[in-house]
């Protein structure tokens, strides 16, 4: 059953005991962090904070902080996420029928492309209640100080929006840590490869002031989506409604020309000014270090739209295991089917968050003749943008597990 939105979801874990929710007060600062690094080590349930020091919104956390409920928000199971890179895989090298019985056998599945596409409304749920000028403050929102040498505050589960600056607009959806400024304005830490950096850089060639919104507490399958190497052509959205087997509904925001999911729990709309940076970090990293100083956009907040009684989603970052090394774990099992469409040779596929999730990679082949392991790991590197910044590739022989 797809989740029709974030509190769907949270419903569905209560009822099932994976979901526990904490009346005492607590603190963003540093506290949430303890609590949510002893739920980690333990395989512990997602958590509700639902009295929090200096803001009115529950905190929801370690919603993601199992591999099981990752599964869960895809409506599967650990094993269906297979098949979900097997669809991905396809999305991203169709191959043409190979005649008349194999395209009648794909038209069910060429028409579930076809009709999960995006759907518009002009009546959402995430314009509940809108915020514009003077009435914009980010302190009335429980952002996290995670860790004591912490620069400021950050926003760790936003949901980016951008679009490219030409007619077709393309959009993508991605997850950047925000460091807050002030009430009104942020960072945006995207790193040089990602598609909103590379947006970016479209929009700031042409001298243009960049639109960007920001969504937090989305459903699984769009949070899933955003964190998932998609296909440019489908995008993001649409790979959600695909996930979810039923169309995401969009709606425009209220001051930029940007569309956001629907039943977002919260919306914060904005610009990227030509030439404004400041510089983010340190913050807590999941190299369990803190990453270095360096400049980046300038978020400035134009208007905050959301649910009445809205749910702050966040997370922690640092060092292995959190919630981004455990999605790391699924994306591993999304990965093989696409590598396999690359190289049939490969057997397993593994990025260990000990090595923080790609830094090393661990491949089980099917070894046929000498130089086929050289063949393999070159090919690798190609393959996906997030394989750039993998340092080592270790290939051993088929009947060695590489998850040990």
């Amino acid at each position: 059953m797809p989740y029709a939105d974030l509190r769907e979801f949270i419903a569905f874990l209560e009822k099932k005991g994976d979901l526990i929710r904490v009346k005492k007060e607590v603190s963003p600062h540093l506290e949430i962090t303890e609590i949510l690094n002893r739920l980690l080590a333990n395989n512990g349930p997602a958590i509700l904070f639902e009295n929090v020091t200096g803001s009115s919104m529950p905190v929801l956390a370690n919603l993601y902080g199992t591999m099981g409920r990752v599964a869960l928000g895809l409506d599967t199971d650990e094993a269906g996420l297979l098949e979900v890179g097997a669809f991905l895989a396809f999305l991203q090298r169709p191959e043409p029928p190979k005649g008349f019985i194999d395209a009648v056998k794909h038209l069910p599945f060429y028409s579930r492309i076809l009709h999960l596409s995006p759907k518009r409304t002009s009546s959402a749920v995430c314009q509940e209640v809108v915020l514009q000028g003077n009435q914009i403050d980010l302190n009335r929102f429980p952002i996290l100080h995670c860790w004591p040498d912490d620069a400021a505050p950050q926003i760790t589960w936003p949901l980016v929006i951008t679009k490219q600056p030409d007619a077709d607009g393309k959009y993508n959806v991605g997850i950047y840590r925000m460091q807050k400024i002030d009430k009104t304005t942020t960072i945006m830490r995207w790193l040089h490869h990602r598609g909103g950096a590379s947006h970016w850089r479209a929009w700031m060639r042409e001298g243009k002031v960049m639109p960007v919104a920001v969504a937090l507490g989305c459903d699984p399958a769009m949070t899933i989506a955003a964190v998932t190497p998609v296909p440019e052509a489908i995008g993001e959205f649409h790979f959600a409604g695909l996930l979810r087997q039923k169309p995401v509904e969009l709606t425009r925001c209220k001051t930029v020309d940007l569309d956001v999911p629907a039943t977002s729990e919260i919306v914060m709309e904005g610009e990227i000014h030509p030439g404004e940076m400041a510089d983010e970090g340190p913050h807590g990293d999941h190299t369990g270090f803190y990453n270095s100083v360096e400049p980046f956009p300038i978020f400035r907040i134009t208007c905050i739209t959301h649910r009445r009684n809205p749910i702050y989603l966040t997370t922690v970052t640092g060092r292995p295991p959190r919630e981004d090394a455990i999605i790391g774990l699924a994306l591993n099992r999304i990965f093989l089917p696409m590598l396999r469409q690359h190289f049939p040779e490969i057997i397993d596929f593994h990025l260990p968050m000990e090595a923080c999730s790609y830094r090393v990679a661990v491949v089980a082949i099917k070894k046929e003749y000498p130089g086929h392991a050289k063949r393999v790991m070159m090919g690798i590197w190609g393959v996906l943008k997030q394989f750039l910044y993998v340092k080592w590739i270790i290939i051993v022989d088929a009947d060695i597990d590489v998850r040990k």
